[in-house]
């Protein structure tokens, strides 16, 4: 029998319709995860808006990192992979990634194809309890990852990109007397340097004289030294230059919520076994800046110096936020 005319007319109309709200839905759906997270450009000196030097540091980029995913903060750690990505982890035991979409001249424009995945034991499982609290993240010279954890103090191998999310660890030999160590106040700088050695901070491993213990890490080897901060300052990141010299993260925080953060520079000829380190400040970061918890510091060189990404842990508080700062360094400046 057939239908009539009108009626056949409603039909192709109805499918017509549900064709378009399905590829809407589709479209939402593929846009919501391409943009899990998103980049709000802010002022980081509010009375001077077009400020762009700090310090020895060129401003070039500073953003608000906002997301709705409950899995997405805390972020402690973080590094550039020769993939194009930026990688972190969280003290919550996720790893994120995404692609760096940059300007001619290196500056961060946008963040894109982001990824968020459980960190796994040895045996496969998600880290939980004490075993979630990642702190700092570095690439071994073959392109791996090792992440220090604090809680449970240790340092785990993963994979090198792109097999990292999916990989299980492998536990590496860390000094017996990081043991001792505070449980929230060990392993918060984990850097690489050029000979293949790691260079460990501790946060508040305290020494009698003010210092923090800290080691040179070959292999099975460890070679003690110490880290001496800014008065109430405590280093939470690191990382290693090609020439051999190291970016240090230190963070102040005192009563009422006050943060302050600086970065300095340690020479490449006095991290020996044994040497008390105290870097040369190249920025300081205080109010009236816009300052939050810094704890994650990335590098990435270039043919006339260096681009420097802070991050801030906003330890899953809806009173702080992820904060991600792009600073140039001139090879002068070094």
């Amino acid at each position: 029998m057939h239908r009539p005319a009108r009626q056949h007319s409603t039909l192709i109309a109805f499918v017509i319709l549900c064709s378009l709200l399905s590829w809407k839905n589709n479209s939402v759906a593929q846009a919501t995860k391409a943009r899990l997270v998103e980049l709000i450009p802010f002022e980081l000196d509010p009375k001077q808006p077009d400020r762009k030097q700090f310090g020895s540091l060129t401003l070039t980029g500073a953003f608000q990192l906002a997301s709705k995913d409950k899995r997405f903060g805390g972020l402690s750690g973080l590094t550039i992979s020769p993939d194009g990505k930026l990688y972190a982890i969280s003290d919550r035991g996720y790893w994120l990634s995404a692609k760096i979409v940059s300007d001619a001249q290196g500056a961060l424009r946008d963040l894109v194809d982001w990824q968020i995945a459980p960190m796994l034991t040895p045996a496969a499982t998600p880290v939980t309890g004490s075993l979630a609290d990642a702190e700092a993240l570095t690439r071994a010279r073959d392109g791996a990852f090792l992440v220090a954890f604090e809680g449970r103090h240790r340092i785990w191998r993963y994979d090198l990109p792109p097999r990292t999310f999916g990989s299980t660890p492998t536990p590496m030999a860390v000094p017996s007397e990081i043991s001792r160590a505070p449980s929230n106040g060990g392993l918060e700088g984990l850097t690489s340097l050029p000979d293949g050695r790691l260079l460990a901070l501790t946060e508040e491993f305290a020494n009698p004289d003010g210092s923090f213990k800290g080691w040179l890490i070959d292999g099975s080897q460890f070679a003690e030294l110490s880290y001496l901060p800014a008065k109430g300052f405590r280093v939470t990141d690191c990382a290693a230059l090609t020439n051999g010299d190291i970016l240090v993260l230190e963070r102040r925080y005192v009563r009422f919520g006050v943060l302050s953060a600086r970065l300095t520079i340690l020479d490449a000829k006095t991290i020996q076994p044994g040497g008390k380190l105290a870097g040369g400040e190249l920025f300081r970061l205080e109010q009236p800046l816009v300052v939050e918890n810094f704890e994650g510091l990335a590098v990435q060189q270039t043919s006339t110096g260096t681009m420097i990404y802070l991050v801030s842990d906003d330890n899953y508080s809806p009173f702080q936020q992820t904060l991600l700062l792009q600073f140039f360094l001139a090879n002068s400046n070094h």
